[in-house]
């Protein structure tokens, strides 16, 4: 009975989350073998989703599991672990990426833990806007002075300020994975405001940076 009402949690967790290609799904056993992953989750590794069933994350991104592990490993003793933000490097890139990454476990009757979902949303292109401006008002702190440091400052803060958002949709998120039918719409709802939020953060700073640049001697 409990092997039929897997089957039919994980087919319903992955038909809610084929709809979005910015969150990765993973289900993992209490062995850390894949259960089931998404489209998006599989697109980053080069690995067709259909081959991860009963793979270990060693054999689908080798030297970069030891710190994916370690994390699984920690849910399978607690009621899941706090959103957090990773840096992982994957062998299919040439550069760290970034993720804002919720697991939690799924229990049985005696309170064991049987399975670990993992939910990931990439946040890559938001850290690396933001490095290109801390470059930038290095590279213009020649003018002596503070508006440039202040300006980099306050977009650090503001990206934390989305993560720590996007951290919020993704817990929110995983209180409803029992509930599949429910996930489609609340992700909707959650990356409309995020997504309004980061446009208007990159477009302000944008338009602050250039002029400063067109005003300095």
């Amino acid at each position: 009975m409990r092997k039929r009402d897997d089957l039919s949690d994980l087919s319903q967790l992955l038909a809610a989350f084929s709809q979005t290609s910015s969150i990765e799904l993973a289900v993992y056993d209490n062995q850390l073998r894949f259960q089931a992953v998404n489209n998006a989750a599989a697109a980053i590794t080069g690995t067709p989703a259909e081959a991860f069933f009963g793979k270990t994350l060693r054999d689908i991104i080798g030297d970069a599991a030891p710190g994916p592990e370690t994390r699984l490993r920690r849910v399978l003793e607690s009621d899941g672990t706090p959103s957090v933000e990773v840096i992982v490097m994957l062998p299919t890139r040439t550069e760290p990426g970034y993720w804002i990454e919720k697991n939690f476990p799924i229990k049985g009757r005696a309170g064991r833990a049987y399975q670990i979902v993992s939910l990931a949303v990439e946040v890559t292109a938001h850290r690396k806007l933001e490095q290109s401006f801390q470059r930038l008002a290095g590279e213009l702190l020649w003018t002596k002075s503070n508006e440039y440091s202040r300006l980099a400052g306050e977009l650090h803060h503001s990206i934390d300020k989305y993560n720590e958002a996007l951290a919020v949709s993704l817990e929110r998120l995983s209180r409803h994975c029992r509930e599949p039918e429910k996930i489609p719409e609340l992700w909707a709802q959650s990356m409309e405001v995020l997504g309004e939020r980061v446009q208007r953060l990159m477009l302000t700073h944008i338009q602050m940076f250039s002029e400063l640049i067109w005003r300095r001697p």
